[in-house]
């Protein structure tokens, strides 16, 4: 595992996105036959990328400020965005869960998801953006402490 603060951020934010990855592939592979499933990527992969790479950029955001001695990032806007991008994933898919189980019942859920598959997927682009803003935000507010504290060291 890296030292550095940035290769250890850089590090679990690979870490992190490859595993939103692997969710999304294994959600995939459960719910649709396997000849099925590159074509549904296809059909929104720009909505699935933004929402890995959103992810992993969050996180490693996250790890980033956890070691810059922000000891206020507790992990919950992370694991917010997270869960509702893993939301976003099966809600992507989750209507070929009718096909899958139907032993369930839940159709009725299903067909829901699967009208409103691209607006979920779309919110959670926008909350792992909001995320993104709000880590930033923390990054240059800790910028600002960091140089007083150096300033009024020096003035001592």
């Amino acid at each position: 595992m890296p030292k550095d603060p940035k290769m250890k951020s850089l590090f679990w934010g690979i870490i992190a996105g490859a595993a939103m990855a692997g969710f999304y592939l294994t959600i995939m592979l459960l719910t649709m036959p396997p000849s099925a499933v590159w074509l549904n990527f296809l059909a929104v992969w720009y909505l699935i990328l933004a929402i890995i790479i959103g992810f992993g950029v969050q996180i490693g955001l996250w790890v980033y400020l956890k070691n810059c001695g922000m000891n206020h990032t507790n992990g919950a806007v992370p694991g917010a965005s997270g869960t509702m991008s893993g939301t976003a994933m099966v809600a992507c898919c989750a209507h070929h869960l009718a096909d899958v189980l139907p032993i369930l019942g839940v159709s009725g859920a299903t067909i829901f998801l699967a009208q409103y598959q691209k607006s979920f997927l779309i919110l959670g682009v926008s909350i792992n953006l909001l995320g993104i803003a709000y880590m930033l935000c923390l990054s240059q507010k800790n910028k600002k402490i960091m140089s007083k504290l150096i300033k009024k060291e020096m003035v001592v």
